[in-house]
């Protein structure tokens, strides 16, 4: 089995297969165990890790029944009679083997990398480096909450990939890869600011490249905020970089090691031994498998008519576009060696993102130097899809708002792949496969809320479960509130059924932190043209959510044509769905809550005396 904790927690067995935990707490213990590997961990530590305010009654019981899910969980790769997981007086201890967790091998290639590099062997040490550093896949335990201990060993672990870091840029500075180093210290110094030895690293590779007023520049503004936040000045290192610029002095020109020959090499090839990008947010861990996945795998594995394969998902607000899509895209990792990049395109906002500026982005994922990179469309569309063209790379192209901002971004031939999703708009991608995601069955809601709450269903809950799953209208980011809700209060599932079921404003229920299922109605409404805003708000008001193009059609007054239009846009748009389909008409419905969410907007939006007017005969704006 592997270990991962150089990023979000994960366990795969060596097919590859996911066997994460899904509970939070056994995930906390797990955590903590591979981190003492081969080490005591004692009772009374993990119960504090586990409970750090007040531990309940029962945690002794319920630590052991977190350990037996560990032990079903570790026999799926070591077999039923494994003891990697042992009991101890007071305590547990992990025995897997180290070289199964990414951590010691972190540790190893950087122990490799710093003998190397004192051994003057500058490009082994690169390498030795570079291989640690790309074992990385986000922050230490990205989703594991933890106490105490837990918050220890991440930032132990984050500090010795800062050094790692660090480390591997001085030694690209030393071997004369200051270009390539440029855009990767701007990212640094923006992510750690008061990490002065990015700044310095910078205002080195700056200079080397012909860019001293910038890297004079790097300093005032390091200087400015180490001033202002923490009233002390640079360090004397930064100074002396600082002058040395200064005087443009001969110490920062570019030094072979004794006894070594140094080849000029173009910045194009810097540029190939660049890593692969892996830009791919962390997976979600309490994913319910759909029908849908397949569909998505399979379009981006079987390219069609020669065309590089890509895969369209579309749905309505809340449904789980995004999710799948980075779900599907981890799945798919492995087809996809040359790197993974993902973009967010804001199309559900009011500002969606400029084609060029992500393509600009992907540039330099791709390692070209900023100063290389086109400044026009065509140009950056150009490169991109050059250096892709020799590439299995896969890309994740989340909330598209149009096929015209998309297009751009789509590699030109195979063999790389494209996931994209959005709430409408998708449909004029000309080759791509077409997944328009619909709602989950009653069972997989129930699921869901279960793998959210992290624990199965006592007696009895199963009821209150389905019903919650109703009320939600089988939304999963309604599911995804409510069970935030139920881990973080402790509610039982009844209580927030009942909740659920008395509230005259249901939707002020399916909120918890951004988990807002009205904030994002209302994005994806504002983004409708008045016209079909205001007929969505006179379709709220019809006795009920079923309902004809012809019906609709005489309760309005109006010509079916223009009824025919208006609801054809909603339903592109993802506000209606179509229930029936014959040779005579088209059976329509709205769901329960865009109902709920445009009968409120029919109040603040109309007022009160627009309210009398709709109670008369309706009008088709």
């Amino acid at each position: 089995m592997d270990f991962l904790v150089l990023g979000p927690l994960a366990v795969h067995d060596r097919q590859g297969v996911e066997l994460t935990p899904t509970p939070p707490k056994v995930r906390e213990v797990l955590a903590l165990l591979l981190l003492r590997n081969q080490t005591l961990v004692l009772t009374s530590e993990l119960v504090d890790e586990i409970w750090p305010d007040s531990p309940p009654v029962s945690a002794l019981s319920t630590l052991q029944t977190y350990i037996y899910k560990l032990r079903n969980m570790l026999s799926e790769g070591y077999g039923e009679r494994s003891t990697v997981l042992r009991t101890r007086p007071h305590g547990y201890m992990l025995a897997v083997p180290q070289e199964s967790i990414d951590s010691f091998h972190f540790e190893r290639l950087t122990t490799a990398g710093n003998a190397a590099l004192a051994d003057g062997d500058l490009g082994a040490a690169a390498d030795l480096l570079s291989q640690a550093l790309s074992l990385w896949r986000g922050p230490a335990l990205a989703d594991v909450t933890g106490g105490n201990l837990l918050s220890a060993y991440g930032t132990a672990l984050e500090e010795g990939r800062l050094r790692a870091l660090e480390l591997r840029i001085d030694v690209d500075l030393r071997l004369g890869r200051h270009r390539k180093a440029v855009s990767e210290l701007k990212r640094l110094v923006n992510d750690h600011p008061l990490q002065e030895v990015f700044h310095t690293q910078l205002m080195l590779a700056l200079h080397r490249s012909g860019r001293r007023p910038e890297a004079l520049d790097v300093y005032q503004r390091l200087r400015n905020l180490l001033v202002e936040e923490l009233g002390v000045e640079p360090s004397s290192r930064a100074q002396s970089m600082h002058q040395a610029v200064l005087s443009s002095a001969s110490s920062l020109e570019v030094r072979a090691p004794e006894g070594t020959i140094t080849i000029s090499v173009p910045d194009r090839l810097e540029e190939e031994s660049a890593p692969p990008p892996a830009q791919l947010p962390p997976d979600v861990l309490d994913f319910t498998p759909r029908a849908d996945l397949e569909q998505v795998v399979n379009g981006l594995l079987k390219p069609r008519n020669g065309t590089a394969p890509a895969v369209s998902i579309s749905g309505m607000t809340g449904v789980g576009k995004t999710v799948l899509a980075v779900h599907a895209a981890h799945l798919l990792r492995q087809d996809f060696p040359d790197g993974q990049l993902f973009a967010r395109l804001r199309g559900s906002t009011g500002d969606p993102a400029d084609p060029a500026d992500i393509l600009a982005d992907f540039l330099h994922a791709a390692g070209l130097a900023e100063d290389r990179i086109p400044t026009g469309m065509e140009g950056r569309v150009a490169a991109f899809r050059t250096w892709v063209a020799t590439r299995k790379v896969l890309i994740v192209l989340d909330d598209a708002a149009t096929a015209a901002q998309i297009q751009p971004l789509l590699p030109g031939c195979p063999p790389s792949g494209t996931i994209i999703t959005g709430r409408a708009g998708l449909n004029g991608l000309v080759g791509a496969a077409h997944v328009r995601l619909d709602l989950p069955t009653e069972d997989d809601c129930v699921e869901l809320l279960q793998n959210i709450i992290g624990r199965p269903l006592a007696d009895g809950e199963r009821q209150a479960a389905e019903v919650i799953a109703q009320l939600c209208g089988r939304l999963p980011l309604a599911i995804r509130a409510v069970g935030a809700r139920v881990s973080s209060t402790g509610w039982s599932l009844k209580k927030l059924a009942e909740r659920l079921i008395v509230s005259g404003r249901r939707l002020d229920e399916l909120v918890f932190a951004d988990l807002d299922v009205r904030d994002r109605l209302q994005e994806s409404y504002e983004q409708l043209g008045e016209e079909e805003r205001r007929f969505l708000r006179l379709l709220s008001l019809l006795p009920g959510p079923v309902f004809t193009a012809h019906g609709v059609a005489n309760l309005l007054e109006s010509d079916s044509d223009s009824v025919d239009k208006l609801l054809l846009q909603l339903v592109e748009n993802h506000f209606l769905r179509v229930l029936l389909q014959n040779v005579d008409e088209i059976v329509y419905t709205i769901h329960e809550l865009v109902r709920f969410f445009a009968q409120e907007q029919v109040e603040q939006e109309l007022g009160y005396r627009e309210q009398e007017r709709l109670n008369g005969p309706f009008e088709l704006p």
